[in-house]
């Protein structure tokens, strides 16, 4: 498994993509011992230690084939079931192995606008364009509404990359909500991606509307892991609500609000270009999003009976303040409030 990478790139991209790429799908589904896994985005039950160091191996390796360019992102479609459902194992590594892989991605699966060579692989870069939203939405909702608590902190975690990836989509775009679980037959007009072709679509604001409600609900959720995970990425997804980019470590990297203040520390400015662009940046609109949907969660969180919880809340501060547009009057009424909480917490 330390080898995938190698043997991938010995037996080149297209034996990977009709070879490779089944089988290690196949392990997966059978070592779930025969539980609908696709359904209800359940843990994958290894419980042994080599069983779990193999499935880290797997998600670091399906991550770096994409990442190097041997299987280009329009093409990255098959990988997502597999780190789907590594993404809800039980042991916590392996987890997050996984959601980097799916962050790393994520972005790449964006084939709008890329230049391709000969037929064949316009028509997979299209068929990504066609099928990658609808299959990207279905996996989130499907970890988002397991019954295994794993399964939902990793939605928690990759909710911040793909809510980014829909603010890439054009504002016209239509997703196709139809499409299920990705299969190299869809793109031969057969297998559970053409549901897509046949069903409704709905657009990109009702997309990145569900998301924020599917977001909300995780906040609310009766388990502690999972309000933390919520916590643990609010900053990252009240920016991508607020529209502002990745850092410069990308969607595997910190909240960009965590950057701006070690320049400003560096630099001893007190934001200059980097507060012209949050300004710039999140629009009115945006601004009632945040201050509408995402401050009340804020909110919330900030005040959990858990105090991991609450510390994670408190964190993200800086990202809710910039996704307000750096408004001062607002700022002062949400934000400064719950800090001056904080920092009088007595569980720190």
């Amino acid at each position: 498994m330390r080898r995938l990478f190698v043997v991938a790139n010995a037996m080149g991209r297209d034996e990977t993509l009709l070879k490779l790429i089944p089988t290690l799908t196949h392990h997966i589904r059978d070592s779930a011992d025969g539980s609908n896994i696709m359904s209800h985005a359940a843990a994958v039950p290894t419980g042994q230690e080599e069983d779990d160091e193999i499935l880290l191996i797997m998600a670091e390796q399906l991550g770096q084939m994409v990442e190097c360019g041997l299987i280009p992102g329009y093409r990255a479609l098959v990988i997502l079931p597999i780190l789907e459902q590594l993404a809800g194992v039980e042991e916590t590594v392996v987890r997050e192995k996984a959601v980097e892989s799916l962050n790393l991605i994520l972005p790449l699966l964006m084939a709008e606008g890329v230049s391709v060579k000969g037929k064949e692989e316009e028509e997979a870069r299209q068929s990504c364009v066609r099928l990658g939203p609808g299959l990207i939405l279905n996996m989130v909702k499907r970890m988002a509404g397991a019954d295994w608590f794993t399964a939902k902190v990793s939605a928690c975690a990759v909710l911040p990359a793909i809510y980014q990836f829909f603010n890439c989509m054009k504002s016209n775009a239509t997703v196709h909500i139809g499409v299920g679980v990705y299969s190299p037959d869809a793109e031969d007009g057969a297998g559970d991606g053409d549901k897509g072709n046949q069903g409704g679509g709905v657009s990109v604001q009702e997309v990145k509307a569900e998301l924020r409600n599917m977001y909300r609900l995780l906040t609310e959720d009766e388990t502690p892991m999972v309000r933390r995970g919520t916590a643990k990425s609010l900053a990252r997804f009240v920016e991508a609500v607020a529209k502002l980019p990745y850092g410069i470590k990308g969607p595997n990297g910190g909240p960009i609000t965590k950057e701006f203040m070690i320049g400003s520390m560096h630099t001893g400015n007190n934001g200059g270009k980097d507060e012209a662009m949050i300004k710039k940046t999140v629009s009115q609109d945006l601004k009632n999003k945040v201050y509408e949907e995402i401050v009340p969660l804020y909110q919330a969180l900030s005040t959990d009976e858990q105090d991991s919880v609450r510390l994670l809340a408190v964190s993200a501060s800086g990202s809710v303040g910039c996704a307000l547009g750096l408004d001062a009057g607002i700022c002062s009424q949400v934000v400064l409030p719950i800090i001056k909480a904080g920092s009088a917490d007595l569980s720190w």
